[in-house]
């Protein structure tokens, strides 16, 4: 399998393009299809806890369980994938954060409102609040809300970091000049020093 963008030409370049297809391992797909399933499964548990209306508290410790046990599934499934990128692999995270940085800030609200929504819910539980009452106490439907934005977010930031992976093969080929940041400079002084050794070699 390789990774580039469409072309017309040989080897997938087209004109004004200088970016060759990159080889990958056969279940760099495999990684991507994780990463959509990560997500469907945080938006199904998510769905389906929105209109569990059980008053059990043992039920309510299990769902905000379950509700965190999805998103940080979605998590793994992302860093699995991004782990293919030489940023990873070559332990650049600040570039990583960088490169990926809505997918970061998104997903680490989202998680925060989670976390913030459901304590208040539990604590809504607890003191036998019903159900219907917990929408109308300060604040919650506001939690809520913000919660389900975030939420929207982190999902369309995860569908396009994907995506830019597959779009930028200079993400997943290990080259120099990507880590140094300047692809044309470190290609130019690659080509000098090729043409210094030739000369060196035939004197």
């Amino acid at each position: 399998a390789s990774l580039g963008p469409p072309g017309k030409g040989r080897g997938g370049r087209t004109m004004g393009d200088v970016r060759e297809n990159v080889p990958v391992p056969p279940y760099f797909a495999l990684s991507a299809v994780l990463v959509y399933v990560g997500l469907l499964v945080d938006i199904f548990v998510s769905a389906y806890l929105d209109v569990s209306y059980r008053f059990d508290p043992q039920l309510e410790v299990m769902a905000t369980v379950f509700q965190a046990c999805a998103f940080l599934f979605t998590v793994m499934c992302l860093y699995n994938f991004l782990g293919e990128t030489n940023l990873v692999k070559r332990s650049l995270f600040s570039k990583l954060l960088d490169e990926f940085a809505p997918v970061f800030f998104f997903g680490a609200l989202y998680f925060l409102f989670i976390v913030i929504t459901r304590i208040y819910r539990l604590a809504c539980v607890f003191a036998s609040v019903p159900h219907v009452e917990i929408w109308n106490r300060e604040g919650y439907t506001v939690l809520y809300t913000m919660g389900k934005c975030f939420g929207v977010f982190y999902y369309a930031s995860a569908v396009w970091a994907t995506q830019k992976v597959f779009a930028s093969p200079e993400l997943v080929a290990t080259r120099a000049s990507y880590i140094s940041g300047d692809a044309r400079e470190a290609g130019h002084e690659r080509g000098h020093e090729m043409t210094r050794r030739r000369t060196q070699s035939r004197r």
